[in-house]
């Protein structure tokens, strides 16, 4: 039975809250001195007969601070310490919102209490995910103190994923103190480098157990290795995949398999020449090593290729959220009209062939081919949302890792469109949107030019018909 009683604040026992910081901010304090306690605090009477502030200790500690004789208290029976533990997480919640490292801290005492994390999810009302990573950054000293350090529950998750990784936590401190929009481009480029170096180490020693030598690179990249099809034999015939003595590993597209092309090492050594092509007799092509010039350039392509790959899973998560909303954001059917406008063979392309990724940014997990259609043909499914989910599809399919170094008016367009509804481009995007602004700003002021030229020739038209004019007088 729970009772309404007017009790003297002082008089109320309060222990460690789950609040990390009580906030009690002049605001708060002034507006209990003005007008009270309004929402009554729970308690429950101990069996000593105290009474045990269980939901309201901010407001029970700032009556006492502002001395308030009698406060309102619902008075009732005892609960477990993990009952009130998750309740207190709950209240505080529609209060005021915790910070990540309140929930997680509460999340870890009552882990410490035997509660499972779907229990916690359940009784917190949080989601189960989000109570496993709380957990897990709970668990990580480095990720702890960052969350103590205002890192979100997110990026404190993602330093635990890579604390063991120097680097990388250097890269992610360097990027939230520099550009903390871009943080999750980021994380998504040293999860692909891991996911890569894992690769490649597993293929590398799984060849070399083989007995097969594993070579960096080949060709122009590394000239003293060629591809098979680049020489010649001793003999003077086309050398073929058979006389190939090591491979090269490199990781595919996707980031998901290894392609091992089959070289020729140490080529000159064995007797074999260049065909003329690729730099033997009369050829003109280079065959020596590459020059410092070319090897930045090399390593740029290269660094940019993968970070254009982290990109694209960073925005299409970034779509999927998007599109995950009640309402498709403002905008959005000018948008479709421009696309269809301007980019009808995107489109026609996409709702061809891309159906599978229009469904899977709309949410879909594991999309089919006709994962669209059935999404569309459920009334519960906003209609809007769908076309838009389209539009983005063409947007998106039309997009490669060669549009960062061949920047053309559709993906500028779109990524600026994406920019305006809140999305933050990374640093290989933004290749496309820059080169765009400094063409409008060439082509204007190539405008601007023209149009002086224009008018300074018409006032020299003017003044000659002057002059003619007054000569014929």
């Amino acid at each position: 039975m729970t009772v309404l009683e007017m009790l003297d604040p002082a008089t109320l026992t309060v222990d460690a809250n789950v609040r990390a910081d009580m906030q009690l901010d002049k605001p708060f304090l002034a507006s209990l001195k003005e007008h009270g306690v309004l929402q009554p605090v729970v308690a429950y009477r101990t069996e000593s007969g105290g009474v045990h502030v269980l939901y309201g200790q901010r407001r029970t500690i700032g009556s006492v601070e502002v001395k308030l004789p009698l406060i309102p208290v619902y008075v009732g029976e005892s609960l477990t310490e993990a009952d009130r533990l998750a309740k207190q997480v709950v209240e505080n919640d529609h209060r005021q919102a915790l910070t990540d490292h309140d929930r997680a801290e509460a999340f870890h005492q009552l882990s410490l209490l035997g509660v499972s994390a779907t229990q916690i999810a359940r009784k917190t009302g949080a989601k189960k995910t989000t109570v496993e990573t709380a957990l897990k950054v709970r668990a990580n000293e480095t990720a702890t103190r960052a969350l103590a350090q205002g890192w979100t529950l997110e990026q404190s998750a993602a330093l635990e994923e890579f604390s063991d990784d120097t680097e990388a936590l250097e890269r992610l401190q360097e990027t939230l103190d520099q550009e903390p929009a871009r943080f999750d481009h980021t994380v998504q480029y040293l999860r692909n480098e891991r996911e890569t170096f894992r690769l490649l180490a597993e293929a590398t020693v799984e060849h070399r157990e083989a007995g097969t030598i594993v070579v960096e690179a080949a060709g122009y990249q590394m000239p003293e290795h060629q591809y098979p099809h680049a020489l010649i034999r001793p003999d003077g015939t086309p050398a073929t995949e058979e006389d190939a003595n090591a491979v090269v590993l490199t990781v595919t597209y996707n980031n998901n398999a290894v392609s091992v092309r089959k070289v020729i090492a140490n080529w000159e050594a064995s007797g074999y020449t260049l065909q003329p092509y690729y730099g033997g007799p009369s050829s003109s092509t280079q065959s020596g090593p590459m020059t410092e010039e070319q090897k930045e350039e090399r390593r740029q392509v290269i660094k940019n290729n993968k970070l254009w790959d982290a990109s694209t899973e960073v925005r299409q998560q970034w779509l999927m959220i998007l599109l995950s909303r009640k309402n498709p954001p403002t905008g959005w059917a000018r948008f479709t009209a421009t696309t269809l406008a301007n980019y009808g063979n995107s489109v026609a392309k996409a709702t061809a062939q891309k159906q599978e990724l229009a469904a899977g940014l709309a949410g879909v997990k594991e999309p089919s081919y006709r994962s669209y259609k059935e999404l569309t043909d459920k009334t519960s499914t906003n209609p809007d949302t769908m076309v838009l989910a389209m539009m983005l599809a063409a947007h998106e399919s039309d997009l490669s890792r060669d549009s960062w170094r061949r920047p053309g008016q559709q993906a500028a367009y779109y990524l600026f469109q994406l920019q305006d509804w809140g999305y933050t481009l990374s640093e290989v995007e933004s290749i496309i949107t820059d080169h765009a602004m400094a063409t409008d700003k060439a082509n204007t002021a190539k405008e601007d030019t023209e149009t002086f030229e224009d008018v300074h020739l018409d006032e020299e038209d003017l003044i000659a018909e002057e002059t003619q004019y007054a000569e014929a007088g």
